[in-house]
């Protein structure tokens, strides 16, 4: 089971996070605001050591640190003053050699942390080389003190300082080697992000536009078949003709109308709020009775006596009611029975919608859920299917924090199950 990461952490990651934050941005600001999350409590808890142990000018420097840590989570918050990030770094190491090298504490120690914090902090490579070569020099100055350099010969003193300094070395040009690589490669994908983002708005608005011009020639072709085939004077070849404008146009105007509620899916925001869907299901039901009638099916439903509160968009909800149930109704024979169900399942509103159909076969019943599925087939009467209309369930389903399932068998119908969080469990949990 993977680990979930505590939501008072989340919280603190993605301090300063805007929605309009950019990708490398976003990186930068968590890989940041990680260190400070590490730091503080083990500054905070050194400070609480030295103050009761009477260490008063370890506990000023580590108030000090305590200080700066403070002033850079208001400048995460605010997203204000960015550019002071780097001088405030630049404080806590001048804090940390300090420490060093004159309470010989160990803090040394954290200057190797401070080059890690400068990946992210400082933009440019030359500011981070910078930074983390002196920060390098300063620990090794550090480790020198406590030798007793007198006593040794040149040769030993230099053997030893690049011993230290080597794997130092190795140390920040890998951490260099990561910032360029890993930075270099945040860019291309946040510029990938922005074309992939400007492609689908494009593409969204020229379906729009193509959808909506189509929809107008194609309705005004379906009218008037609608209006020839009134005329009795026509002999049945002519008839034939018009019976195949009519379905053909009638196919294309559901498929203009399919594609288009498709990408109003993605556009529209989502309106939810609390409903009783006792109330909704029985409301839909009046209306999808007079589709059912078409075919002498009958709709036969239970409804939970408990009410169901759950926060839904009602009319996205309907949408995924209507067709499931007019899907059951494609795929049913005339004078089937239909079975739709309201109720609870632990913390959630079930759904079911359950047929005595074709079925689905097995190998479907993933693909089913697809944009544009090839899984799709024939309704009983000869009704078209695209495709569509199972996606976009499922994305309306998911947006409102619900689940879809399937079960089917081929020749004895399909069942979907629609699951709901209920509100007053959620509010218990």
């Amino acid at each position: 089971m993977p680990w979930k990461k505590p939501l008072f952490v989340n919280r603190i990651l993605e301090l300063g996070i805007e929605s309009d934050t950019s990708f490398l941005e976003v990186q930068k600001t968590k890989m940041f605001n990680l260190f400070l999350l590490l730091a503080t409590p083990f500054a905070v808890l050194t400070f609480l050591i030295n103050f009761f142990g009477h260490y008063y000018l370890p506990a000023l420097l580590n108030l000090v640190q305590l200080t700066v840590f403070a002033i850079v989570f208001l400048i995460s918050y605010t997203r204000k003053y960015l550019f002071l990030r780097s001088s405030t770094l630049l404080v806590l190491a001048a804090v940390g050699i300090i420490s060093a090298y004159f309470l010989k504490n160990g803090s040394e120690y954290r200057l190797l942390i401070m080059v890690v914090a400068a990946v992210v902090i400082f933009d440019k490579n030359w500011q981070y080389l910078s930074f983390a070569f002196l920060v390098s020099f300063a620990f090794v100055f550090v480790k020198l003190d406590d030798v007793p350099l007198h006593q040794m010969a040149n040769a030993a003193i230099a053997v030893m300082v690049i011993k230290i300094l080597i794997p130092l070395f190795i140390f920040v040009m890998c951490l260099f080697y990561f910032k360029y690589i890993y930075f270099k490669n945040l860019t291309y994908l946040e510029k990938a992000n922005l074309a992939l983002s400007l492609a689908q708005d494009q593409k969204e608005r020229i379906l729009n536009s193509v959808a909506h011009d189509l929809r107008s020639p194609i309705s005004n072709i379906a009218s008037i078949s609608k209006m020839m085939l009134a005329d009795n004077r026509l002999d049945k070849e002519q008839n034939e003709l018009l019976k195949l404008i009519e379905y053909s146009s009638d196919s294309s105007l559901y498929l203009i109308n399919e594609l288009l509620q498709n990408n109003n899916i993605t556009l529209q925001p989502y309106l939810v709020k609390e409903e009783n869907l006792n109330q909704l299901i029985c409301r839909w039901l009046q209306t999808i009775q007079f589709r059912a009638n078409e075919k002498k099916i009958r709709i036969d439903s239970a409804i939970s006596s408990e009410i169901l509160m759950a926060s839904v968009d009602a009319e996205k909800t309907e949408r995924v009611f209507t067709n499931l149930v007019n899907n059951a109704i494609k795929f049913s024979a005339e004078n089937s029975v239909i079975h739709i169900q309201l109720t609870r399942e632990g913390k959630n509103a079930l759904l079911v919608v359950k047929d005595e159909g074709i079925g689905i076969p097995k190998e479907n019943h993933e693909r089913i859920f697809d944009t544009f599925t090839n899984a799709k087939r024939s309704g009983t009467a000869g009704e078209k299917s695209f495709g569509l209309g199972l996606s976009i369930c499922k994305q309306i389903i998911e947006q409102q924090q619900g689940t879809i399932t399937l079960e089917s068998e081929v020749g004895r119908g399909s069942s979907f199950f629609v699951r709901f969080p209920l509100i007053a469990d959620i509010r218990k949990s």
